[in-house]
């Protein structure tokens, strides 16, 4: 099945030398705040699925962090805006498209995941619209050349699936691999019916800060149990805390022992508006 590429001129240029050009602008800065090389046969980030002009900056460190993994194959795990298809789909077969070309999807090692995970169906049309994943794409396509790549779109988000989801990976990879949890952060006010401190601008900020970065610690620290806990206490409208909990059950059956933050930013650098703002983080594991 070929999938093309549906948020290409909305949520990233559908032009291949503007994309390579804005993504080349992104991936610099991002090696010029990057000091270190991780090491290690898998890897792990957390990246952003805004619109490039908003969150490209840091889904950027995700993908500078990614540039010297060894892996060739990539799962990519994204939310379920749309409520189209199985509540926990995987595409196993086919290509998917982008401006710099198409991608493959590595149909062993979807088989594999599908056969050890409980939750798990097969599915594309959990995949037609949905951009969560998509837009990871062209930028591991700038990184790495010859990919392949798994798709997940989780509709149910409850721990029990996530740490079925990450076993199952980890349980299903032998060779290098690299696991992407696609997610955004707090999504804060009315038009997100989330808007829990009625503050000036900078009081507003500060919260949308103090608390997004409590997530990205909470991933720091492979702390699952803890992100769960923060999401319902605070009703938080983190959109893919499902996935990004399957990457770091992922990590940590694979042996990873520590997460670095690389990155935040929210749509209000780019916006301006504190009324409607929506957080982006970037976190590296390799094991």
């Amino acid at each position: 099945m070929y999938r093309p590429p549906y948020v290409a001129g909305s949520f990233y240029p559908e032009d291949k030398s503007a994309l390579q050009k804005m993504i080349g602008k992104f991936m610099e800065e991002a090696k010029r705040n990057i000091d270190f090389i991780d090491e290690g046969k898998y890897a792990g980030v957390l990246c952003p699925h805004a619109g490039y002009v908003f969150s490209g900056k840091t889904q950027a460190h995700s993908y500078y962090y990614l540039s010297n993994s060894p892996a060739e194959t990539f799962v990519i795990l994204g939310p379920n805006h749309t409520g189209l298809g199985l509540p926990v789909a995987l595409m196993d077969k086919g290509s998917w498209e982008t401006p710099f070309g198409e991608i493959k999807i590595n149909e062993e090692l979807a088989s594999k995941i599908v056969e050890n995970s409980g939750f798990i169906g097969v599915d594309s049309a959990a995949h037609k619209y949905e951009h969560s994943i998509e837009v990871q794409l062209p930028f591991l396509q700038y990184i790495k050349k010859d990919i392949t790549f798994v798709p997940i779109c989780m509709g149910i988000q409850d721990k029990e699936t996530a740490l079925d989801i990450g076993k199952a990976i980890a349980k299903s990879s032998k060779e290098p691999l690299g696991v992407i949890a696609s997610s955004d952060l707090v999504h804060y006010g009315s038009r997100f019916g989330y808007s829990p401190i009625k503050g000036g601008k900078e009081e507003t900020l500060l919260w949308i800060k103090n608390n997004d970065m409590e997530i990205l610690k909470m991933a720091e620290n492979f702390d699952i149990d803890g992100l769960y806990q923060f999401i319902e206490s605070k009703e938080y409208t983190t959109c893919g805390y499902g996935p990004l909990s399957a990457m770091l059950s992922s990590m940590k059956e694979l042996g990873a022992k520590k997460a670095r933050i690389l990155d935040y930013s929210n749509s209000y650098e780019t916006s301006g508006d504190y009324g409607t703002v929506v957080g982006y983080g970037s976190v590296g594991i390799r094991c």
